[in-house]
């Protein structure tokens, strides 16, 4: 641009116009203040990542490539942001008027970003300040120890920059911050002090540890800098400054990696959280393997409708918020997952407070239509004690194997080797074959109720192979005998035990033998060392249809259940995730319940509707029920809406899906949620002649070679734009359909892309609002080159979706946490690659543990998986070796 008055006013008026124009849009930058560089400058700000940063040769050699790119016509920067407030923007004195227009339109978008999405709200706003202060103190490190030795350490720490947890700002538990907190800044070496103290305090808590030392991390820790920071024993103050600064820096640039296209909040949910699907209700963690495998699986949407689940997501070590109800409901998940707290109103856990209602999903009544299979435990053929007496020449009547005589000792130890003997339970010997099992084939109502009787009051004792069953109630004794043999062809009677416990007098017992019942048990999930406060709803049931379910309740309620003309239904259980559960069944039933101790309360309303869909077996149990209904000519309605009376932190996996249409999904009861400024103000400039008509036509030029889609690469000035297109499309009209079945109205299209941008990321903004349709608009298939010519070699959406998305989690970088800092009791560090499907490079990989020796002086190891084996990378400090792990 021609350095002339003239063209400078016009720049700066055209600046002005344009930060009223985003303001009129709704957008809210931080203050912006520009400055006008030469080519050079722009690329030494843009290869430092910030003005003033510490030297290094990798800042070097970004930028003689980003230069030369320039220099060749390849490539351009038109303009280059400081998060900071105010921010900083830098123009590229060669651009023309036009140019540096339309690069401050887009720069507003940039702080408006800065300022508002949850991503970037714990980055220092400083951060040029800070830079300055970094570069002054390596500058004197090295004047004091050299610059070759600095350097050197410099290598180190940078070549393990990206391995930083973010996620320990957004908690708030970063230690360093903690530290800042603490003390009142007092000069530029302020963070210096108390590093020795780090260092020594660390040095003693390894030492206390007496014999067998506890893991060290108690968990996998991913920030392998402030890890090495706190822990490494032979680091010297100012090298653990070196580590704090380029941490500290890399944290800064974290939420720019993760918003490269643009932003959202997760939602994720612990793995224990039930989901309602089409096959019943599944644990996260279940459903992702489910998901993992192949299979469609549509969940219930908080409208009795049902959406397919398109994508899924795990998150580890996450920051979670845990929330506890009035009524008795537990949901913990990610800060940022999004909880329906009204019609069309979201809120983030992080934001939900003590107090505030959450409406429940009541009355979906979305259940299976199939009945879950019995799969028989494979009928396996043991050696008996006659196999063994027989191979060695003894009979069964006159020694006993578990007996041995010296002349006779090692010729039975080779028969039992050879035949393959093993004892039976508690080391009894084994006489027999067991019988084939007579089972049915499906888990239908009869061995539901069966079910219900046994999580009610019955019992197992492995060791004896007994199932049995106690109640007061002589029906419910009979019934339960006459459902053993019914499913089993088990011939089991009702006994009196007159034994007093605890002074209530005797019980009827039922009690029969069967090791394959107990096998066949165990095959559908049900956990047969279960005491009372461990006991669950079996895994089969929840995934079985309503009238199974419903036969299951009925037991379950006839054991553990009573009716009050006071209070209704009340069941009593010292099971916190059978109450949990059980309460978010009801609620698919239709009906409300409240937890109060070990009881569950179902009045009103909900006690009628329970009478109608389960009710009790037992006649007398039944009567009162009917009586407490008919004692009420009419029951107060009962809203269904729960208040939060705690909310905890803690960390946790959690486990994400993305569901197509309605976007959101029923999960513990409740339902969950699952740069196009610049041509904007530009177009207004326009209309507003600030900018003449070839200037706009110029912009058009300017502003589609800009999206101009690659083949070879993602450019995310397009990919960004046209989503955020696609989004306020779709929310400003949406279809017949989309009114009806996600209730949306019309011209919220602004709304929704404010949303958006407050609360995504690439990932998340990728995995929810990359449709099939835009795929194909786009042309975003996957190619390669064969030849001369680009071939498409996927064309299915979601692999495509996937591909892009996988490539950018962990911001591309392979997933590394440190597993123990003290392997093998030698202080040596074991470093753990979660695999994803992506192998490391051996050779970069080599060559990093080398740096990471320098900084930790020990050995180091890295665990990954190479070519479908488990391998471990090692350096002692001399060479680097390779060996295979045992799975």
């Amino acid at each position: 641009m021609t350095e002339n008055t003239s063209d400078i006013e016009r720049l700066r008026d055209s600046i002005d116009a344009a930060w009223e124009e985003a303001r009129k849009f709704g957008l809210d930058p931080f203050p912006t203040h520009f400055e006008m560089v030469p080519a050079s400058i722009m690329y030494e700000f843009a290869s430092y990542g910030l003005p003033g940063r510490f030297s290094h040769w990798t800042h070097g050699k970004s930028y003689y490539r980003q230069k030369m790119q320039y220099d060749f016509g390849l490539s351009k920067i038109y303009e280059m942001v400081v998060n900071t407030n105010p921010s900083y923007a830098f123009l590229m004195e060669m651009n023309n008027l036009l140019q540096n227009t339309f690069v401050a339109a887009h720069v507003f978008g940039h702080t408006d970003f800065f300022k508002n999405n949850a991503y970037f709200q714990h980055t220092s706003r400083r951060m040029i300040d800070k830079a300055g202060i970094h570069a002054e103190r390596i500058a004197k490190y090295e004047f004091d120890h050299g610059k070759a030795e600095v350097e050197r350490f410099l290598d180190a720490a940078l070549s393990i920059q990206e391995h930083v947890d973010y996620n320990l700002l957004l908690r708030g538990d970063d230690p360093s911050k903690k530290d800042e907190k603490a003390r009142a800044a007092t000069s530029e070496y302020d963070d210096l002090w108390g590093l020795e103290k780090k260092a020594q305090k660390a040095e003693e808590e390894r030492d206390r540890r007496p014999g067998k030392p506890p893991k060290f991390p108690e968990k996998p820790e991913k920030d392998l800098l402030l890890f090495l920071q706190r822990h490494a024993p032979h680091l010297q103050d100012w090298q653990r400054d070196v580590l704090e600064i380029v941490r500290t820096e890399m944290l800064y640039f974290v939420p720019q990696m993760q918003t490269k296209i643009m932003n959202e909040g997760w939602a994720c949910l612990t793995g224990n959280s039930l989901v309602l699907t089409e096959h019943g209700f599944l644990r996260y963690d279940a459903l992702h393997e489910k998901l993992a495998q192949g299979e469609v699986v549509h969940v219930g949407s908080g409208d009795g409708g049902q959406d397919q689940i398109t994508d899924r997501h795990i998150r580890r070590n996450a920051a979670t918020i845990r929330l506890r109800t009035r009524r008795g409901f537990v949901l913990e998940g990610a800060e940022g997952h999004k909880l329906s707290v009204g019609p069309e109103q979201w809120m983030e856990l992080k934001d939900v407070k003590v107090g505030q209602h959450i409406p429940l999903a009541v009355g979906d009544n979305v259940w299976p239509e199939r009945v879950v299979p019995v799969v028989q435990p494979a009928h396996k053929l043991v050696a008996t004690v006659e196999n063994v007496a027989v191979a060695v020449g003894l009979s069964v009547h006159t020694r006993s194997l578990g007996d041995k005589t010296a002349y006779a000792k090692d010729g039975i130890d080779a028969a039992m080797q050879s035949r393959g003997y093993s004892f039976g339970n508690a080391g009894k010997p084994l006489y027999a074959h067991r019988f084939p099992l007579v089972s049915p084939d499906y888990v239908n109502e009869v061995f539901a109720e069966f079910l219900g009787y046994l999580v009610g009051d019955g019992n197992i004792h492995l060791t004896k192979n007994a199932i049995g069953y106690t109640s007061g109630d002589y029906v419910l004794a009979q019934r339960y005998a006459q459902l053993v043999l019914d499913l089993f062809s088990i011939e089991a009677a009702a006994f009196w035990d007159d034994k007093t416990v605890n002074g209530k007098g005797g019980r009827w017992r039922v009690v029969f033998y069967s090791a394959n019942v107990l096998d066949l048990l165990q095959s559908l999930g049900i956990d047969l060392r279960a005491k009372a406060r461990d006991k669950c709803i079996p895994d089969a049931i929840l995934r079985s249809p309503k009238s199974v379910m419903s036969a299951f309740l009925r037991a379950y309620f006839d054991c553990d259940g009573c009716t009050s003309t006071q209070d209704g239904v009340i069941l009593s259980t010292f099971s916190d995730e059978l109450a949990q559960t059980l309460q978010i069944v009801l609620l698919n039933y239709g009906m409300l319940s409240r937890r109060s101790g070990p009881n569950i309360r179902i009045k009103g309303e909900s006690a009628r509707l329970f009478a109608q869909e389960i009710g009790f077996g037992l006649e007398r149990k039944r009567d009162n029920l009917a009586q407490y209904l008919a004692s009420h000519r009419w029951f107060k309605k009962e809203e269904p809406v729960d208040e939060v009376v705690s909310v905890e932190h803690d960390v946790a996996d959690v486990y994400d899906i993305t569901v197509d249409r309605m976007h959101r999904y029923v999960a513990n009861g409740m339902l969950h949620h699952n740069s196009i400024w610049h041509a904007r103000i530009m177009r207004e400039l326009g209309d507003q002649s600030i900018i003449s008509d070839s200037e706009v036509l110029e912009f058009a030029q300017l502003h589609s070679s800009v999206l101009s889609p690659s083949r070879t690469s993602l450019n995310p000035y397009y990919l960004g734009f046209k989503i955020f297109e696609d989004i306020e499309r779709r929310w400003d009209s949406p279809s017949k359909e989309e009114q009806e079945r996600f209730s949306r109205r019309f011209h919220k299209g602004r709304e929704k892309i404010f949303e958006v941008r407050e609360l995504d990321n690439d990932v998340s903004f990728l995995r929810n609002y990359l449709t099939e349709d835009l795929i194909k608009d786009l042309d975003l298939y996957l190619y390669k080159k064969e030849g001369d010519e680009w071939v498409i070699v996927e064309k299915n959406w979601q692999k495509v979706r996937d591909t892009i998305v996988s490539n950018m989690t962990n911001f591309g970088y392979p997933y590394l946490v440190v597993d123990n800092g003290d392997y093998r009791g030698n202080r040596e560090l074991y470093i753990k690659h979660l695999y994803e499907g992506q192998e490391l490079d051996l050779n970069y990989a080599e060559k990093t543990l080398q740096h990471v020796y320098m900084m930790w002086g020990r050995p180091i190891h890295l665990e990954t998986v190479y070519e479908g084996k488990r391998i471990l990378l090692t350096y002692d400090g001399e060479r680097n070796t390779k060996s295979t792990l045992e799975k």
